[in-house]
């Protein structure tokens, strides 16, 4: 599913300037956001764990569960991001199912990443 085809016509752009911070890590999900121009860094207690790119979706996972942001989120350069509220999710997957097989894929991704990643920890390369 192309994402920047879907919301390049939304009216519903945020701006964030090189260096701001989007959301932190541990604080209240609002939106997860759909990036249609710029970067952001995804970090965990200081550390980059991905950058997103056009195309790319951050934040649902603490909309999605009605939990705290597990990352925290900086634009590496300025930014226009769609914000999508639990509302809007919930319309978006009932109207456009491939954003729901797109999001889950997402999700199924940075879980394999973490999973690789714990499994090298524990075989000893992460000492």
């Amino acid at each position: 599913m192309d994402l920047l085809e879907v919301f390049k016509d939304s009216d519903d752009l945020v701006e964030f300037s090189a260096g701001s911070v989007i959301f932190e890590e541990g604080s209240e999900a609002e939106f997860m956001y759909v990036v249609l121009e710029g970067e952001i860094e995804l970090s965990l207690h200081g550390q980059q764990i991905a950058i997103a790119a056009p195309g790319a979706i951050v934040g649902e996972m603490a909309l999605l569960n009605s939990d705290v942001r597990s990352a925290t989120a900086t634009a590496l350069k300025d930014c226009h991001l769609v914000p999508i509220d639990l509302h809007s999710f919930k319309s978006l997957i009932q109207y456009t199912p491939d954003f729901a097989l797109h999001v889950m894929n997402v999700l199924a991704s940075r879980l394999r990443r973490v999973n690789e990643a714990l499994s090298g920890y524990f075989a000893g390369e992460g000492k």
